[in-house]
């Protein structure tokens, strides 16, 4: 069942403002240098001022282009998890293993949205191309596979919505029909779950089951609802094994297993994220709802209770959240508490940024952040932005273990162990967390071509490799010592 004329331009207009860039995040397995290759295409960089690579960093060892693969000028990649009803703007792909699944497709001009699309299955070690499959009018695809396949389903602007399992060996594509105008889709531990309904009627249902059969586990109603436009996002995630719905403001958990609700947390205060950490517990960042200013955050178990809350306004965005076990404190504000029973065990200023200066040009309502950028096993990697320093955390002891200056607003992308990559600019960087030591640098321009890049380039990892990505390649990088 499609969307009225209304809904429609409520659904385009509200994936114009939240479309945001966010880089898949897997792991980094160390294995012996591979042998470097020539590839035609990827002459990078040349002159006097040619950047330098260091001697252990990973080396190109495949490249496949856009255009060529689509056999179309102006081709393009996507990630395939944003889906193709609007333009994304984002270059990626879903994980299967031994390949990888990335989105062609052309850019409508006028509808903002890609055309003609196609999945396509990359085999991981050589980057040939496996399969392509074309594909309707993707409104996203899940980011793990689900009983073994890749699931993704059709925009609310189709008559015949369809939910399409793809089986990444081959590419073969089967069509479930559904009536279901779905906000949202996951997968974890082999299962599917999808969020779908009314979010102005407050009807909105979860069901779990098979790409074929998607509610054949449990399906659950919440009373959660908002304007259409405030209905697209980040709505649902299944992550350390609890499920998170946020909408409108609220936010409630429920059962993986069960779908049963575990907690909800409603106004005054609106949710302005939350995100599900070891051991199921969900940290919570509430704000004014006018403002949006961080009022504040709290820490909450699998029932819903809430097992410690912090009044500091400054909340932390983790780009990877690897504690070791869940004897790990959770970090809320400057302090660090136990995941268990919520005592306070050790706060830091260092874990807030330096405050900024209010200035008409100021942007936000909050004058200090979180600091936190990585938890990596017994270590959480810090950024100051306003302060210009980097620095790491003993998250057992409070300790800091160094602390430098740093200008760089680089991501963390991909991390196994103390190691950490990182994607600053152009640049890719890799890192002991634990000791400070930069373990190699690569610039990007050593392995692509200036003219290659298309918009917001892209690296994540399949193990063992990393992948870097623009709108006009993707490179398959050796794997790091």
């Amino acid at each position: 069942m499609g969307l009225d004329k209304s809904t429609r331009n409520l659904w385009a207009a509200a994936l114009v403002a939240i479309m945001t860039v966010a880089g898949a995040v897997t792991t980094v397995i160390v294995h012996p240098e591979s042998p470097k290759v020539n590839i035609p295409g990827l002459t990078g960089f040349v002159g006097p001022d040619a950047p330098e690579a260091s001697p252990d960093a990973p080396g190109a060892e495949w490249s496949l282009d856009a255009a060529a693969t689509y056999d179309r000028q102006f081709a393009v990649f996507r990630n395939p998890v944003y889906g193709s009803g609007f333009d994304s703007g984002e270059p990626g792909f879903v994980d299967a293993g031994q390949v990888l699944v990335t989105m062609i497709g052309l850019v409508n001009q006028q509808t903002s949205g890609l055309d003609e699309t196609r999945l396509v299955g990359v085999d991981a070690d050589t980057g040939s191309v496996r399969w392509a499959a074309p594909v309707e009018s993707l409104g996203g695809c899940a980011d793990t596979l689900a009983a073994g396949r890749m699931v993704c389903y059709t925009t609310p602007f189709e008559d015949a919505p369809v939910i399409l399992a793809v089986d990444t060996d081959n590419g073969s594509v089967t069509r479930t029909p559904t009536d279901w105008t779905i906000l949202a889709m996951t997968a974890a531990d082999d299962w599917l779950y999808v969020m779908e309904g009314d979010p102005e009627s407050d009807d909105i249902r979860v069901h779990s089951g098979v790409p074929t059969d998607p509610d054949a586990r449990w399906s659950q109603r919440f009373d959660l609802g908002s304007a259409w436009e405030d209905a697209f996002g980040h709505l649902m995630s299944t992550e350390h094994g609890q499920g998170v719905l946020e909408l409108g403001g609220e936010v409630t958990g429920f059962d993986l297993a069960t779908g049963t609700p575990t907690f909800t947390r409603t106004l005054p205060d609106c949710t302005q994220s939350a995100r599900a950490t070891e051991g199921g517990v969900v940290v919570r960042v509430h704000s004014d709802c006018t403002l949006s200013k961080v009022l504040g955050s709290e820490a909450v178990d699998r029932t819903g209770r809430v097992l410690a809350a912090s009044d500091v306004e400054a909340a932390h965005t983790l780009a990877v959240d690897r504690p070791a076990d869940s004897t790990i404190p959770v970090l809320l504000g400057d302090g660090a508490y136990d995941r268990t029973t919520g005592e306070l065990l050790w706060t830091s200023p260092a874990l807030v940024s330096t405050p900024r200066v209010d200035t008409p040009e100021s942007y936000g309502p909050n004058t200090t952040q979180g600091t936190a950028v990585a938890v990596l096993g017994e270590v959480a990697l810090l950024r100051d932005y306003e302060g210009k320093t980097e620095a790491a955390l003993d998250l057992r002891s409070g300790e800091r273990l160094w602390q430098r200056h740093s200008d760089s607003y680089g991501t963390v992308v991909a991390a196994e162990g103390d190691t950490a990559v990182l994607l600053e600019s152009d640049v890719l960087r890799a890192e002991n967390v634990r000791s400070g030591e930069e373990l190699w640098v690569l610039p990007l321009q050593t392995v692509i071509d200036d003219d290659s890049w298309g918009s917001t380039p892209v690296v994540a990892a399949s193990s063992p490799r990393l992948v870097y990505m623009t709108s006009g390649t993707m490179v398959g990088l050796g794997s790091a010592r």
